[in-house]
């Protein structure tokens, strides 16, 4: 028996950093300006239409492609936080465990940035 699983394709906008995405405000933690703005504007880059959310085990690849003003220096293992949860909320999956494997790839820097991610359910 095989599984017929299915593959989505995404460009997204170049996320803010974990280490950016949290402030403390008046002795609560609270979601930053820039990961409040950021989570609308991959919102808005999601393709219009019903939604099948993914329920199966998942493999996802992911190309990040750095703003040119962000320079040859940076993190490539701190970008998933504030957009895996916003494809959680978008329903693009039920949740980000459903992920087994996760394969990170540093991509040429340009303009603004992106990230290209390719999702395969691989077991339902």
């Amino acid at each position: 028996m095989s599984y017929q699983g299915r593959t989505i394709l995404l460009t997204l906008p170049w996320p803010p950093s974990t280490n950016n995405i949290w402030r403390a405000v008046l002795g609560r933690i609270l979601l930053s300006k820039a990961a409040r703005q950021y989570k609308k504007r991959l919102a808005a880059a999601l393709p219009n239409g019903p939604v099948h959310t993914l329920t199966g085990r998942l493999v996802v690849w992911k190309v990040l492609h750095a703003p040119e003003s962000i320079g040859p220096v940076w993190d490539i293992c701190n970008r998933e936080k504030v957009m895996f949860d916003t494809l959680t909320e978008q329903r693009i999956w039920a949740d980000d465990s459903q992920i087994d494997c996760l394969m990170i790839v540093r991509g040429a820097p340009c303009g603004e940035g992106r990230v290209e991610l390719a999702i395969r359910e691989v077991a339902p």
